[in-house]
């Protein structure tokens, strides 16, 4: 019974934080949410900071298990590198768990910065190492430009940043332009020898 209420406490908080953002959402409507009160919130967590904190890392989890089924190389690459930047938005709309998860990348609870920070930077290398192989697992080394998939890695998580952020500031149609303009050099760098 224990783990379902921390189950749920963590779902109900996780769709606040993405609506509310951290500092709108409260720890009462949260445990509204669950159908419990909010003193019973403080046998899972200490406060609001720690219940935050503890969505970080299942959050990661998924979202390298979501890059690792969908970026797996091959002749493929192409499509899978651009539907999983196309599911940017796609996964953006039909997500509160996606919606929280780029907003804690791009602007986490400024006094949570440096706790949020230090697994999103582990997080980032990882996902980096997935793109690596899926690229060095593919046609798209060796290329014209002899850029080699530690390069087509890094230039591609600049790619997702831009995209992210991209999204969350100017909206789905600014964000669609930018996705063609990108993939469009992403293409022409990665044009056969």
């Amino acid at each position: 019974m224990a783990n379902t209420t921390l189950l749920r406490l963590q779902e109900a908080a996780l769709t606040r934080f993405a609506i509310q953002g951290f500092d709108a959402a409260s720890l009462s409507e949260i445990a509204s949410d669950v159908g419990i009160k909010k003193p019973s919130v403080y046998t899972h967590f200490r406060n609001k900071d720690e219940l935050y904190l503890s969505l970080i890392p299942l959050l990661i989890t998924a979202e390298l298990d979501y890059a690792a089924s969908m970026l797996q190389g091959g002749d493929q690459i192409k499509q899978q590198l651009h539907g999983y930047l196309a599911g940017i938005q796609e996964r953006f709309d039909a997500s509160y768990r996606v919606q929280f998860w780029i907003r804690a990348l791009t602007a986490p609870p400024n006094h949570l910065l440096d706790v949020v920070l230090e697994p999103m930077h582990v997080f980032m290398d990882d996902l980096e190492d997935i793109i690596r192989r899926a690229v060095e697992n593919s046609s798209l080394v060796p290329n014209r430009h002899r850029l080699t998939a530690d390069v087509l890695a890094k230039m591609y998580m600049s790619m997702i940043d831009s995209l992210q952020t991209e999204f969350l500031y100017g909206g789905p149609e600014k964000y669609r332009r930018r996705l063609h303009a990108i993939w469009m050099v992403f293409e022409a760098a990665v044009e056969p020898t």
